[in-house]
């Protein structure tokens, strides 16, 4: 690979480099969005045979601090990952990666 070429990438990798959280925290919400679905139907499927003011608060619960804690958790995760890898794949790893979900959003319809 030529070295202006490589160059390039490295520099273009470098502007990712600041905006290493907000792309951990895109990944993490696109996450919950393409994927809340079964986690709600599973908590469904938990408490099915609880009385329906219990189901209701469960339900309050997940929506109202599950899916945030699980937000706050894993973004940082997902960051520090994303924070080794080198200026040359950040973008590369990223855009894959926002590719994969956005396949995993539409084959589930929610597209």
């Amino acid at each position: 690979m030529p070295d202006f070429l490589y160059q390039l990438l490295l520099d273009w990798g470098a502007l990712f480099r600041p905006y290493v959280r907000d792309i951990a925290l895109a990944m993490v919400a696109t996450c919950l969005v393409v994927f809340g679905d079964d986690l709600n139907r599973l908590v469904r499927r938990q408490t099915a045979a609880l009385h329906f003011v219990w189901r209701t608060g469960i339900f309050i619960l997940l929506c109202a601090f599950g899916y945030g804690a699980l937000t706050i958790f894993l973004t940082p995760l997902v960051a520090g990952q994303l924070a080794k890898l080198s200026n040359l794949w950040l973008p590369w790893l990223s855009l894959g990666i926002f590719i994969v979900l956005g396949m995993l959003a539409q084959r589930k319809r929610q597209l």
